[in-house]
């Protein structure tokens, strides 16, 4: 799918945060400055998406009063002496959700980040398309099955996270662009992925489409998601065409830099940062850092870019908030005789005292799976540490930007006496009481398909850990105080599944987990049903691209032999052996309760014939003066329905009972010897084997 072009550079257009539907414009909006938060949603897969909801949800039971006087949140009890004025008070609160301005998100965090945005309160229906299309259901098994049974993706799998965002468009999103986000006003929502040329953050907001000349209102939001949780290796990157070639008249940060040689005229404007960075590298180098990425999406030269993973430059998007809460950077231009603004800034809203309360919520559900690779002398093999040199890092990275974010408010001088308020909690897994809820919850893949009682306790325990947050600054209050006593509200908490979520627990609720591509080996037992053929036995090897519950296809490659008869002189004694070496595939129906999983199927396939005289046979033709005899067997067609029992004793090993009707009419022909002959190689086979399941 092509990126749209922009036809024209306006920052009085398209889906920016200073847009009139995203600024509230009177004391009756929805939303106000005067408290602002921010959410940052971490990538994880379905757990990450899982722990965001939950605090969503908590933020819901958060109840407000805001008084349109002061415009901010007011203590009804403290509102009058009356009981019925205090009750009219609290009928008219309204949610902290309510209040949230901006949600910047990561890979499986954008999931909830982009739905909410999208559908606010539909999120929160257990009946809708977010838990019964996202949330509780195999999303992994149904990109595994565009990509394996519908033959127009075969040509696409280079283009994998295209299929993933189509999926994404069918089940969850729909078609719809960024366009739709902007009646909607707040929250303001970020999207964020990477760069896969210059490693930087790359967030699907219109100032940073603005640098390549797109137009992000005709983006599907679907493919933004897709984009922001492109996992290498899972999925390729995703492409976006830039459009600087044939210009948008862009005049924003930067224009008059040369996106070539990065070198910038010597009369700097005021108001054009990256021209002043570009001068000054060494007063902020960060900041100079910044510039140059800023240029180098301008380079015209750069016709495409190429998206990957949000978490690989910053895997709990809070690297966007920290960027407003340390710059005044942002574009700027005279349009009408006003100066318009894009981008967003909070330290801009702290100076201009549009701001009284700061509060920024990160969602953060890194893992912690304890490693045993210390305990042994080899180290750990080629794809753990193809996991590790991704999760180390980016786990450090996170650590690194939430640390910073502990110091802005001591370096800002905020929470002093006549200077705004400001709060910063983390909704993390290491902040857990019970051990055992740690270890249990951390330890979950960062897949995109976890089994109900997981996604139930990531939901609760979400909540939990937010009404438990301790903030980083403001004299360590806990955020149910913050909520009491700076922002005059009640919470109610949410716990829609107290059960306890421990490795014991998860044992007794979990379970059989879904599995789509078994490996098994099996031992095979084959009973000849016809007259040319004996019992015999054999060994196989099987691939599965398997559904727990419908339509799956197989793989396979077997040695199976049969005894033929029709020794010379002797039509009952065994003449010899015929082996067939067979690779087959075919398609086949599962049903699983519980454990185990049957299956009926119709596979086929060709037979590699051979053929080998028994000892007694090669005797006979030299008793009777044949001495060059040489056995040869054709090539056959195999046809083989069949039925299985898995019994899955498991999650990733599972024991395997089938039985099989094989029919094969390979010719076996003795040279000097015996005329050649057709052999009805048909058999009743029965295997058992071990599967291995390794996704």
């Amino acid at each position: 799918m092509h990126t749209a072009p922009l036809e024209t550079w306006n920052l009085t257009k398209g889906y920016r945060f200073e847009q009139p539907q995203l600024s509230p414009p009177s004391e009756t909006a929805r939303n106000s400055d005067e408290l602002f938060v921010v959410l940052a949603f971490s990538g994880g897969g379905t757990r990450a998406a899982a722990l965001s909801y939950g605090a969503l949800a908590q933020l819901r039971e958060v109840k407000l009063h805001w008084d349109p006087q002061t415009r901010m949140p007011v203590d009804c009890n403290e509102a009058d002496s009356n009981a019925a004025a205090a009750r009219a008070c609290r009928d008219k609160a309204r949610s902290l959700l309510d209040e949230v301005d901006v949600i910047s998100s990561v890979s499986g965090g954008s999931f909830t980040a982009a739905y909410y945005a999208l559908n606010r309160e539909q999120i929160f229906d257990e009946k809708g398309s977010f838990h019964r299309n996202f949330l509780y259901y195999p999303v992994q098994r149904d990109l595994l099955g565009h990509a394996v049974y519908y033959p127009q993706n075969w040509t696409r799998l280079r283009s994998r996270v295209e299929i993933a965002a189509n999926d994404y468009m069918r089940n969850i999103f729909g078609t719809t662009t960024f366009a739709a986000l902007q009646p909607k006003g707040r929250p303001y929502l970020i999207l964020n992925s990477t760069d896969a040329s210059a490693g930087a953050r790359f967030e699907f907001t219109q100032e940073q489409f603005d640098l390549v000349c797109a137009d992000l209102s005709a983006f599907p939001i679907a493919r933004g998601v897709a984009a922001s949780s492109a996992f290498p290796g899972l999925l390729n990157a995703m492409t976006i065409d830039s459009f600087n070639a044939r210009k948008c008249g862009y005049r924003g940060p930067g224009y008059r830099c040369d996106a070539t040689t990065r070198q910038c005229p010597a009369d700097v404007l005021d108001n054009d940062w990256v021209e002043m960075a570009m001068h000054d590298a060494n007063v902020s180098h960060r900041r100079y850092t910044a510039a140059r990425e800023t240029l180098a999406y301008r380079d015209p030269a750069r016709e495409h870019l190429h998206l990957l993973d949000g978490g690989l430059a910053d895997n709990i998007g809070l690297r966007s908030v920290l960027q407003s809460l340390n710059s005044f950077d942002r574009p700027l231009a005279d349009i009408d005789g006003r100066t318009v603004r894009g981008g967003w800034s909070l330290l801009d809203k702290l100076d201009a005292k549009e701001v009284k309360t700061i509060l920024v919520i990160t969602v953060n559900a890194r893992t912690n799976k304890k490693k045993s690779w210390d305990e042994k002398q080899a180290g750990p093999g080629t794809f753990s540490v193809i996991n590790a040199s991704s999760g180390v890092p980016m786990g450090n990275f996170s650590t690194e930007t939430l640390d910073l974010l502990r110091e802005f408010a001591q370096e800002a001088e905020l929470n002093t006496p006549g200077q705004p308020t400001f709060y910063a909690v983390e909704v993390a897994f290491e902040n857990l009481a019970d051990a055992d809820e740690r270890t249990f919850l951390s330890g979950m893949g960062t897949n995109f398909e976890l089994d109900p009682f997981e996604v139930h306790c990531l939901i609760d325990r979400g909540a939990k850990l937010l009404r438990e947050a301790t903030t980083v600054e403001g004299g360590q209050k806990s955020f149910e105080d913050v909520v009491r006593d700076e922002l005059h509200g009640s919470i109610t908490p949410y716990s829609p599944y107290p059960k306890a979520c421990t490795p014991e627990s998860g044992k007794a609720n979990i379970g059989t987990r879904g599995h789509f591509i078994d490996v098994g080996g099996d031992f095979q037992v084959t009973r000849g049903v016809g007259p040319d053929v004996d019992d015999a036995k054999g060994g196989g090897l099987l691939v599965r691209i398997a559904k727990p519950n419908g339509f799956g296809a197989t793989i396979g490659y077997g040695t199976q032999s049969f005894r033929v008869n029709g020794a010379p002189g002797n039509p009952a004694e065994r003449l010899g052996t015929l082996g067939l070496r067979t690779i087959s595939a075919g398609v086949f129906y599962a049903r699983r309760p519980g454990r185990f999983e049957l299956s009926v199927g119709f596979s086929g396939g060709y037979g590699f014939g051979t053929f080998k005289l028994t000892d007694d046979a090669r005797d006979t033709f030299g008793r009777n003066g044949v001495f060059d005899v040489r056995p040869e067997a054709t090539n056959a067609w195999v046809i083989k329905p069949n039925a299985s029992l898995w019994h899955n004793l498991t999650s990733r090993i599972a024991l395997n009972l089938s039985g099989a009707y094989v029919t094969a009419r390979p010719r076996v022909q003795i040279s000097g010897g015996l005329p050649a002959r057709t052999v009805d190689a048909s058999a009743v086979q029965l295997s058992t084997g071990i599967g291995i399941k390794i996704f």
